[in-house]
């Protein structure tokens, strides 16, 4: 089975062969469109030429915030005989429960408490690193809703951006918070700030809704925060992957493609 998680900066592409995610491959969501459609191409004949679908099914699932590339894809995925399918909240209800919007929340959301709720996990809040910083409350297994504020390299392209004396700086952590440098200033301005936002969510969100979630966070920008986000979070960089894992499984026995 194919894996496609259609984001806003990144398409990430993965094969799940007996349960297991393998050969993951990303590109940029927002390359010229012959380039794009060219590597989205090169990634489906791999999988295929280099039997990675071997003992799997000849099918994918789809993930998608960008709806706009979603036919080019799918046209590719046709040209190779591959059955797809598009996931939609509507169609996840049997397996988790949701107190939201069914036609605005984010595929990608959904994705990631599939497999948390998969992972046997009934209390938790997922923080999700894209180019949105996303949180995904889950209680008794059931989707409570979130919140969602900008990601952190888009604040910071936009800081850039906007600003005539200031660089661009990689996030990193930094051990102290006040800096003697305009590179040393941004890079604890983003560490810091975040980690205090991030912090205060969960906090207020769990007095909130009043119950002792595990934290689990995913996202480029994962592992960089990681050890100064309390309660000691669970990273899982592959949290999306593996909830488009579960749900097209669930796909393809349902309709019996």
């Amino acid at each position: 089975m194919i894996l496609i998680d259609i984001g806003n900066t990144n398409i990430v592409f993965a094969v799940s062969n007996n349960n297991k995610i393998k050969k993951i491959s990303r590109i940029d969501t927002n390359k010229e469109t012959n380039i794009f459609i060219k590597n989205v191409n090169k990634i489906i004949k791999n999988f295929l030429d280099k039997n990675f679908l071997k003992n799997s099914k000849k099918f994918a699932v789809i993930s998608s915030v960008v709806p706009s590339i979603n036919t080019h894809i799918i046209k590719i995925l046709k040209t190779y005989k591959i059955t797809f399918c598009v996931l939609k909240p509507k169609d996840v209800l049997s397996y988790l429960k949701i107190d939201y919007n069914l036609n605005e929340i984010g595929a990608d959301r959904i994705a990631n408490s599939v497999a948390v709720i998969n992972s046997k996990i009934q209390n938790s809040i997922v923080i999700d690193f894209g180019t949105a910083t996303t949180f995904e409350v889950l209680k008794n297994g059931r989707f409570l809703g979130g919140l969602i504020f900008p990601g952190i390299e888009l604040s910071k392209k936009s800081l850039i951006k906007k600003t005539s004396l200031l660089k661009n700086a990689q996030i990193t952590k930094t051990h102290k918070v006040v800096a003697k440098t305009t590179k040393d200033s941004i890079q604890s301005g983003f560490y810091w700030g975040y980690i205090s936002v991030i912090n205060g969510i969960i906090k207020k969100i769990i007095n909130e809704k009043k119950f002792k979630p595990k934290i689990i966070l995913t996202g480029g920008l994962a592992k960089i925060f990681k050890n100064d986000i309390k309660p000691k979070p669970i990273v899982n960089l592959n949290l999306t992957l593996e909830g488009l894992q579960v749900i097209g499984s669930l796909y393809y026995a349902k309709n019996k493609y």
